[in-house]
């Protein structure tokens, strides 16, 4: 650790959802590769202690979401724990959220733990076990401080943390670990309905006036500004990609703060997999001609062996043709691919005096007033099978999942 007065280096990581099932996502993964991407998800704890060892930082922040619920296996826990203590004697700094919500008969609490014989969190752990603000030193730093508090359910939160901002330690390096929503935040999972709790605003947040704030809750990488344009915070995102919500690369951020001038940023790449959606066009195509495009498209957008794939067949085919069996075997290698046959066949228009006609007019009229992405979708669904049905053709409707 740097002494009073050098550069303070941090990093931060949040929202690892150990122990997550990952069903359900979107991706269709097999038993097989379920369990080898589980066991990445679950070594967040360790990548992030080494890329914190790597970068010479001082510190490691987590605000929230370490584990996925409460029922994460006992074992999953202990790898958690053995991690944060290699990073001893320098200090992690864990703010819970509402995923791994503080509280009796957690995993945070020590008497579970003692009776379960498993091994206490680690002496370099500082977790805020308060729903208040606490305000804790950082260990060979008298110029640094860490700000924080939990949660103490898997409820929504409604209460704005920021609307009476904690008192900001009087030293050069006041450091902030929130774990909320954002109000201007982005990102695909962005704050709205269940995945928006605590929320704050920016101006809230520079209000506050603390040097560097640690974010957690949303899964994108996302730094904020303040009034001077200097970075002030940021969510740095979910380590491990899981589901749709999470294409794209995954990141630790290392944060150097110097004693003057703006905090600087560096992303450091946290995931060896990424997550894309991909979408290529089929119309007209059949055959061999179907995997030709499919390759070129994923060849375009620079996928790696590595990668985790949906690609979303699009545009118009004959009825009854299945162009999705036509990629198998596909000319290009993926960790993971899952293929979306999204295309529709171009009937003619129907008599607007039949029965699929007027359900037709009717059904074009619920998706233009449809508000959500979401609600277009299912519109869309029940209009193809609808009319599928009407026309006594096949029926297949897609998995739940995926409306």
């Amino acid at each position: 650790m740097g002494p009073s007065g050098t550069p303070l280096v941090l990093v931060q990581s949040s929202d690892w959802h150990v122990g997550s099932a990952l069903t359900g996502n979107g991706l269709g993964f097999s038993p097989e590769f379920r369990e080898t991407r589980r066991s990445e998800v679950d070594g967040a704890a360790e990548r992030a202690v080494q890329v914190a060892r790597d970068a010479g930082a001082d510190l490691l922040l987590v605000p929230g979401d370490l584990w996925d619920a409460e029922s994460v296996p006992p074992a999953t826990i202990h790898r958690v724990l053995e991690a944060l203590a290699s990073f001893a004697p320098r200090p992690v700094f864990v703010a819970p959220g509402n995923h791994d919500f503080s509280g009796p008969g957690g995993w945070y609490d020590e008497s579970l733990l003692g009776a379960l014989g498993m091994r206490a969190w680690p002496e370099n752990v500082v977790v805020f076990r308060s729903p208040r603000w606490e305000s804790f030193p950082v260990p060979g730093r008298d110029d640094a401080t860490v700000t924080g508090a939990a949660c103490l359910s898997p409820a929504a939160v409604a209460e704005r943390p920021l609307a009476s901002p904690p008192p900001r330690p009087g030293v050069p390096h006041a450091l902030l670990l929130l774990h909320g929503s954002l109000e201007s935040y982005v990102g695909p999972d962005g704050p709205d309905g269940a995945k928006r709790t605590a929320p704050f605003s920016r101006e809230e947040l520079v209000a506050a006036g603390f040097r560097w704030a640690a974010l957690g809750h949303h899964h994108s990488f996302f730094p904020i500004e303040g009034a001077s344009g200097w970075p002030i915070a940021a969510y740095s995102g979910a380590p491990t990609g899981r589901g749709m919500d999470e294409t794209g690369p995954r990141f630790f951020l290392k944060v150097t703060l110097p004693p003057d001038g703006p905090p600087v940023l560096q992303p450091i790449p946290a995931d060896s997999r990424v997550i894309r959606e991909i979408e290529v066009d089929v119309s007209g195509l059949e055959g061999a001609a179907i995997r030709e495009r499919a390759a070129s498209v994923l060849d375009q957008a620079g996928t790696k062996e590595a990668d985790i794939v949906r690609l979303t067949l699009t545009g118009t085919q004959p009825f009854g043709a299945r162009p999705a069996l036509q990629l198998e075997p596909l000319p290009c290698r993926l960790a993971h691919l899952r293929v979306r046959d999204r295309t529709t066949p171009d009937p003619a228009e129907p008599d607007a005096r039949t029965a699929e006609g007027r359900f037709l007019l009717d059904m074009r009229t619920r998706l233009a007033a449809a508000a959500t992405p979401g609600e277009r979708r299912l519109v869309e669904t029940a209009i193809a099978i609808g009319r599928n049905a009407l026309a006594g053709r096949g029926v297949t409707p897609p998995p739940l999942e995926e409306l």
